[in-house]
């Protein structure tokens, strides 16, 4: 593969915090997932979704937090409209649990089957908070990216004992503050893809994701993952 043209950071806070709407609870542990256009009734799906399954019944409200996450994500998006046409976007809601007592360091690999002359295009999917803690994110520097090399090499180890090795190595590295309402952009498929974990669950989160490709890419990767591409899953 080509070396990757470096048209966006691999990691970045985006500059205007969005107005999240108030609510305290979430009523299960569940996710709504979408792939597939831009331009759909994604929005209204995905408030319709969060009313439903949260104490909020300000539809109106998470309407205009899902359009301006959509839009400001899509802006920052490396493309031209054809290039970022469709998207996967999910939300998860969680109550509170101890999976993630000791973080699960990782970087996200590759998404999907990337369009033939694009390969070398940066990659990134965009997160925003809406209940609770934020994800934990370390900073895009090499003593983080070095510390995760010999970590990919000890894949063959018991997977709770490689997580553990990896929470003692950065229980000291100062995370990356993310603040209410502020989206980050991940980069993935890179050998500098933000190294980032799952927060502590000690209460309710809602947390949502977005990225962007082509109809030919988002429909290679419902093909890796077995879903059905235009199909709301979680309503």
């Amino acid at each position: 593969m080509p070396p990757l043209t470096y048209n966006s950071a691999p990691l970045l806070i985006l500059p205007l915090a969005i107005d999240v709407p108030h609510f305290t609870s979430v009523e299960r542990n569940t996710t709504f997932n979408y792939f597939g256009p831009v331009s759909s009734p994604l929005v209204s799906r995905a408030a319709h979704f969060l009313c439903s399954n949260t104490d909020t019944a300000d539809e109106a409200s998470l309407d205009t937090t899902l359009q301006s996450f959509l839009h400001a994500s899509h802006a920052d998006c490396v493309g031209n409209a054809d290039e970022k046409s469709c998207c996967w976007f999910t939300i998860r809601l969680t109550k509170p649990h101890s999976g993630f007592d000791v973080p699960r360091w990782h970087q996200d690999g590759r998404m999907y089957t990337y369009d033939e002359g694009r390969e070398a295009v940066a990659r990134s999917k965009y997160a925003l908070t809406l209940l609770g803690p934020p994800t934990l994110v370390l900073p895009a520097e090499d003593a983080v990216f070095a510390t995760m090399a010999p970590g990919e090499e000890k894949q063959d180890q018991v997977y709770g004992d490689l997580r553990m090795w990896l929470a003692q190595r950065f229980q000291d590295v100062k995370r990356v503050e993310v603040g209410k309402g502020q989206v980050v952009r991940f980069g993935w498929g890179r050998e500098d893809s933000p190294v980032h974990s799952e927060p502590r669950l000690e209460t309710d989160r809602v947390f949502m994701t977005v990225l962007f490709g082509s109809e030919r890419e988002l429909r290679s990767m419902c093909e890796i993952r077995g879903v059905n591409f235009g199909k709301f899953d979680g309503m």
